[in-house]
């Protein structure tokens, strides 16, 4: 089964051989009577819960994940064709990922910032920030331990899982080899107040040498072309 959503809120479903609308008794174990709007035989989710543009729709075994321009993430039950969760934002969330094997589920946002929240128990709640794009986030990819991120921004960006999960160092996520970074700058500031300005640092602030900043850069352009 094919899913789609789009700019008029509603949710359908499509037969991936026949391109045909899919009828609701064929996901709904024979019962068609699941929601009070049914306007026809179709399996479909009306606008209503989401009030504008849906930008993505992953599907899961367990159900059916969506973004919207309006501020929220939706994971749907299929049955039901109910929401089960909704994830909201500050922002237009233009991409979805469930990843289930771990208990989560991955937003991007029209901001570039990519929200990781834990649906596992309890209450939906974000458990990791990560800054990864300097505009919107297009497209979140899950590929074994690790997802990808594409923006607006024109880059393509890996991120390990496990790592980005089992981080210990706050909300807001940092790639190892950056903290590494930020840790010599912070050392650089202690020890050449004299030196220009860089990257990280106290209050925005730091100190780099030259052979810093050209570490940095190099790895800046790594995670580039990862």
């Amino acid at each position: 089964t094919l899913y789609s959503a789009g700019s008029d809120a509603s949710i359908r479903a499509w037969g991936a051989l026949t391109g045909k609308a899919v009828e609701a008794s064929a996901l709904v174990g024979g019962n068609k009577n699941t929601t009070e709007d049914d306007d026809d035989d179709d399996w479909h989710i009306a606008r209503g819960q989401h009030k504008t543009n849906i930008f993505d729709i992953k599907a899961t075994e367990s159900g059916l994940w969506t973004a919207s321009a309006d501020k929220t993430a939706i994971g749907w039950d299929v049955e039901t064709r109910k929401a089960d969760l909704v994830l909201e934002h500050k922002e237009a969330v233009t991409s979805v990922l469930p990843i289930p094997q771990v208990g989560v589920v991955v937003t991007g946002t029209n901001g570039g910032v990519i929200y990781v929240w834990n649906v596992s128990s309890g209450s939906p709640e974000v458990i990791r920030e990560i800054h990864a794009h300097v505009d919107d986030v297009t497209c979140l990819k899950a590929a074994g331990r690790v997802f990808y991120s594409s923006g607006l921004d024109e880059t393509l960006r890996v991120w390990d899982i496990k790592d980005v999960v089992g981080f210990k160092g706050g909300l807001e996520y940092v790639p190892a080899e950056l903290a590494d970074l930020k840790k010599q700058a912070s050392a650089s500031s202690g020890s050449s107040a004299n030196s220009k300005a860089g990257t990280f640092g106290n209050a925005g602030h730091s100190v780099l040498t030259e052979e810093e900043e050209r570490e940095l850069a190099e790895l800046m352009s790594d995670l580039d072309d990862l």
